[in-house]
C-alpha cells in the first residue's frame, strides 16, 4: 500500500505540474483548444488521483485502527479476566474505553467487589452483585461504599441493644431467689427435706 500511495501522489504531482505549465505558458491569453483539451485531461486525472489518495489514505488508516483497536481489546479482557471481572470486558469494549481508563476502572471493579465481600460477611442480605450493578450504573467506589455502610447501619439499627439486664419471666423477684437457693443447698447435700 505505501507503494501505491507514493506512485499515486507522483503521478498526481506530474498532473497538476502539467497544469501549472499549460497555464503559465498562456498567461495573458486565452489558451488554443489543444492546451486548453490538455489542460482538461489534466486536471481530470488530478481529481480522480485526488480521490484514489483520499480512499486509499481512508482503507490504511481503518486497517491501522482496527489492529490496534484488535491489539487493546485483547489487553482489556485480559486485564478484566485477571481482575476478576470477565463480565465487565463487554462494556469496556463497548464504550470503547482506551487500556489506561479501562485498568482504572478494573481496578475500582476490585475494589467494590471486595467491599461487598466484607459487608456480606456481616449481611448477608446484601446482593453479591451489587458492587457490579452500581458500577454499571456509573457509581463510583465512593458510591458503593456510602450504600454498603446505610445497608449495615440499617441492619444494626434493627437489633435491639439494651444497657440492662431484663427482668426475669414468671418466679420473680425474692421467693425465686430463694427457692433456687434452697435446691442449690439441697443438691449439694447441707440441707435437709422437711
Amino acid at each position: 500500500m505505501p507503494g501505491d500511495l507514493a506512485g499515486l501522489r507522483r503521478d498526481r504531482a506530474k498532473a497538476s505540474d502539467r497544469m501549472n505549465e499549460l497555464a503559465t505558458a498562456a498567461r495573458g491569453r486565452s489558451m488554443t483548444d489543444d492546451e486548453q483539451r490538455d489542460f482538461d485531461v489534466s486536471a481530470s486525472q488530478v481529481k480522480d488521483l485526488d480521490a484514489r489518495i483520499v480512499s486509499l489514505v481512508a482503507e490504511g488508516q481503518r486497517t491501522d485502527t482496527a489492529a490496534i483497536a484488535r491489539a487493546d481489546a485483547a489487553q482489556i479482557a485480559k486485564l478484566c479476566v485477571d481482575g476478576g471481572v470477565p463480565g465487565m470486558a463487554a462494556t469496556l469494549l463497548a464504550e470503547g474505553v482506551s487500556v489506561d481508563d479501562a485498568k482504572t476502572r478494573i481496578a475500582a471493579a476490585g475494589e467494590a467487589k471486595n467491599l461487598v465481600t466484607l459487608a456480606r460477611r456481616k449481611d448477608s442480605s446484601i446482593p453479591e452483585d451489587l458492587a457490579t450493578t452500581m458500577l454499571a450504573d456509573g457509581k463510583t467506589v465512593a458510591d458503593v461504599r456510602a450504600a454498603l455502610f446505610d445497608k449495615l447501619v440499617a441492619g444494626e439499627e434493627k437489633t435491639s441493644i439494651s444497657s440492662h439486664v431484663p427482668a426475669a419471666l414468671g418466679n420473680a423477684g425474692a421467693s425465686a431467689s430463694a427457692s433456687s437457693m434452697e435446691r442449690e443447698l439441697k443438691r449439694a447435700g447441707m440441707k435437709k427435706d422437711a
